[in-house]
């Protein structure tokens, strides 16, 4: 029986970069969307209507882990704790320039 996961974590994001690029920009949009809808006076609909994108995101994202051609733990780097960091990353930088 043949390997199907990529050798390393830096191959699995290579690989399937296509899958995860909406997650990671998932964290931007809904920070800068929620902003902007709250400012606007909509922020319940907001939230209502990106809800499915959050999940069709994480959904795209695990389709290699699930098509088990990356480990679980690839997985869970590229689809869970990368857009947590563009997260942080960007509500850090929201704050930098908005506080100073």
């Amino acid at each position: 029986m043949t390997d199907t996961h990529s050798s390393t974590l830096f191959d699995a994001g290579k690989m399937h970069w296509r899958a995860f690029v909406l997650a990671w920009i998932f964290p931007v949009v809904f920070l800068f969307g929620g902003l902007t809808a709250d400012r606007l006076g909509y922020p319940a609909l907001f939230f209502f209507a990106i809800l499915p994108l959050f999940f069709w995101s994480f959904v795209r994202a695990s389709s290699p882990w699930r098509r088990r051609e990356i480990s679980y733990w690839h997985g869970m780097f590229w689809s869970l704790a990368v857009p947590f960091t563009i997260w942080a990353i960007a509500v850090f930088i929201h704050l930098a320039f908005t506080e100073g």
